[in-house]
């Protein structure tokens, strides 16, 4: 099989280098009020965490941030696929603040369904909706990871998320103690969980994509200091 390295990969077992990428998972809606939102997905989300989350219904859209005050076993469903995922049921409290916007989404949704069926008697502001046209409902959730190796083309990290195969995460880096950042979309080309440890933790490669010209000066400078500091190469491996 032909060699396609083309650069080599650097531990960090001196410098320490953490890193942030935005994560996203379509959700299905249960129902939503002013105060909070239940929702169904394939993923664990912890209680007291705080996550955004993205509501979408007949063209009209709002961000809203909430925290997890529930999170229980639901259920298990067969993709496409025919794989099996684990669903959760996920109570939401949003934060306060957001009475005002999440109230206009909801007195928007209430009046379509005025208009789509007769008005009921029992009309109440608080009322849970139950939104069930198409429309965009995304969980945005911000998560740290730890870099492990690095090179030019991509970097080996640990963190406690899986990530799907060959799915696209916007992520950041910050280099030399903070001074500087590299934004870029990361390819997840690899993606195994580290049995030796108790919590859940994934070692994780990943491909740089749509890094600028700078970025890669940046990375390029930053290695350089790792050469510099006499840290180990490897040679890298199909998955980063």
């Amino acid at each position: 099989m032909q060699d396609m390295r083309r650069h080599k990969r650097y531990r960090l077992d001196v410098v320490e280098i953490n890193g942030r990428m935005s994560l996203a998972d379509k959700v299905e809606i249960i129902d939503v009020s002013i105060g909070g939102v239940a929702f169904k997905t394939d993923r664990k989300l912890d209680p007291g965490r705080e996550y955004m989350l993205r509501l979408g219904e007949k063209g009209k859209c709002i961000d809203v941030t909430g925290m997890i005050v529930r999170s229980s076993l639901s259920g298990i469903e067969e993709r496409a696929n025919h794989d099996t995922v684990t669903i959760y049921t996920v109570g939401m409290k949003f934060k306060e603040g957001a009475t005002e916007k999440i109230s206009g989404f909801l007195k928007s949704i209430e009046h379509s369904n005025k208009a789509a069926t007769p008005a009921k008697a029992d009309r109440r502001l608080n009322v849970r909706f139950h939104i069930t046209a198409p429309g965009e409902r995304i969980l945005n959730f911000p998560s740290q990871f730890r870099v492990k190796e690095i090179s030019l083309s991509g970097i080996r990290i640990h963190t406690d998320q899986s990530l799907g195969m060959e799915s696209i995460i916007p992520m950041g880096l910050t280099l030399a103690g903070g001074d500087d950042t590299v934004n870029f979309n990361g390819r997840v080309a690899s993606c195994r969980r580290m049995d030796e440890t108790e919590q859940a933790l994934y070692e994780i490669g990943v491909e740089f994509l749509d890094l600028t010209d700078e970025d890669r000066t940046l990375l390029k400078t930053f290695i350089d200091y790792l050469i510099m500091l006499g840290l180990n190469a490897k040679e890298e491996k199909t998955d980063t």
